[in-house]
This record gives structure tokens, sequence and C-alpha cells, in this order.
């Protein structure tokens, strides 16, 4: 009990040192106490594990409108560096030809990680929509900076994609330098030998 009380302290000193604000617990009617932080501000979040209150986060949406990228390409990202992991879900989904009757559709959720919570990357929260409750993961200004790293680090490992056509003429070209006719390229590339037969005259002509 005792680390854990120091383990506490701890925490709380470093989110106020990251310029969070301490919570207070205001009782309600029912005994139970609620975290509350004084005069805190529309778009400040509260970290339900180390009680700072965070300013600027985004949700996975509008992270990859301003990145410019799809939300699957975050979300990798996040679960990349340990911040989500994808649960997977079921809804009920009206049918196209009778949407009267409804069928189950799987998909796999986005949901934040204790680590992630913890190191100040993610914050969950749910609110009512539609009558039930759904849960929302938020990427804080920390967790949108290590995405952003994560995206920057895998562009560097991988490098840029070489287009179709790139790729089928590099195929083309050592296929003939090994000595194979036009015709056994088609035989074992399966492409079109009209494909086949453009691609060498573009490339002879640039050689010539």
């Amino acid at each position: 009990m005792a680390d854990f009380a120091a383990w506490i302290a701890a925490q709380r000193e470093a989110a106020i040192a990251r310029g969070g604000k301490p919570l207070t617990f205001v009782p309600s009617d029912d005994g139970r106490g609620f975290p509350y932080a004084a005069r805190r501000k529309r778009g400040e979040i509260i970290n339900p594990l180390t009680g700072e209150v965070v300013t600027g986060c985004l949700t996975i949406s509008k992270l990859s409108d301003q990145l410019g990228l799809s939300s699957q390409k975050v979300t990798d990202a996040l679960d990349k560096i340990g911040a989500v992991v994808r649960v997977l879900t079921t809804k009920e989904v009206p049918m196209i030809c009778a949407p009267e009757v409804t069928k189950p559709r799987y998909e796999r959720v986005p949901q934040a990680t204790r680590e992630g919570v913890e190191d100040g990357l993610v914050i969950p929260i749910t609110f009512d929509h539609g009558g039930r409750k759904t849960q929302c993961v938020l990427v804080t200004p920390e967790g949108q900076a290590a995405v952003r790293a994560a995206l920057t680090e895998q562009m560097k490992t991988k490098g840029p994609k070489p287009r179709k056509v790139e790729t089928k003429t590099q195929v083309i070209r050592e296929l003939l330098a090994a000595g194979h006719s036009q015709a056994a390229v088609v035989r074992q590339t399966g492409w079109p030998k009209q494909t086949v037969s453009r691609l060498v005259k573009t490339m002879e002509s640039r050689a010539g």
C-alpha cells in the first residue's frame, strides 16, 4: 500500500510539473466521489490515470484530416507506438433489402491502452450517441507528436513506393538481360503481349 501511495504521489507531481492541474473530489448524492478540476475550461480533458488536465486533444479522424491520411493509417501508427489496440466489436445494422431486419456487422475498433493513457499519449472518453454509450479515443498533443514521428520513421524505412509501370519495366529489363525473349517474358509474367511490347519499345527508345 505504501508503494502504491508513493507511486500516486510521483504521478501527481509529474503531472503538475507538465502543466496539469490537481484533482479534488466533490461528494455526490450517492456518496461516491467524482473527480473535479477547479476552473476547468471547455476543451480541457482529464487524464483518468495521472489526473492531468490536457488541452489540444484531437480525435483520430480529426488528426487524420490534419495529416491528410486515412484513419486506418493513423490508427496503425497509434497501434505501433502502443497507444491503442484494435478490439473486435459487433453492431446491428439494417439490411439493404429489408431495413426492418438487422444483421451483425463486425469491425475492429481502436481502444486506448493503459500504457498509452499512463504515458499521456491518448485519453478515452465515453459519451451518449443515439441512446447508446460510445467510447472515443482522444489523441493528446504528445500523442500527436509521437504519431508524426512514427509516420516519418515509417516513410524513411519504406522509401517511396515505385509505380507499377516502373516495377514492370524493371522486371522486363532483368528478364531480357538474362537472355529471355519477349515471348518468354509474356509467359513468365502473365502480362499482356501488347503491354510487354510497349514497355520494351519505351526502354529501347530511352536507351537510343
